[in-house]
């Protein structure tokens, strides 16, 4: 087995001990590094952690709610 399948391997199975919570933001970033999708909590839409709009920001998102609910890339 290469050693990049072992890795994928073991990412996936710790993926498995992840426990998600209600609180947790999700970003869906595609091999060419994309946003594609992401996961916000509604409680949180209206003001984000300052970390999670540093994120947001990276990939050229300055205002959250001028997003929809479609796919990003």
């Amino acid at each position: 087995m290469h050693k990049q399948q072992e890795e994928f391997i073991d990412i996936e199975a710790e993926d498995d001990e992840i426990d998600y919570e209600d609180g947790d933001f999700g970003f869906i970033i595609g091999a060419d590094g994309v946003l594609k999708s992401m996961m916000i909590p509604d409680d949180l839409m209206e003001d984000p952690p300052k970390e999670i709009q540093r994120i947001l920001k990276i990939f050229g998102i300055k205002n959250i709610h001028t997003i929809d609910s479609r796919t990003l890339h």
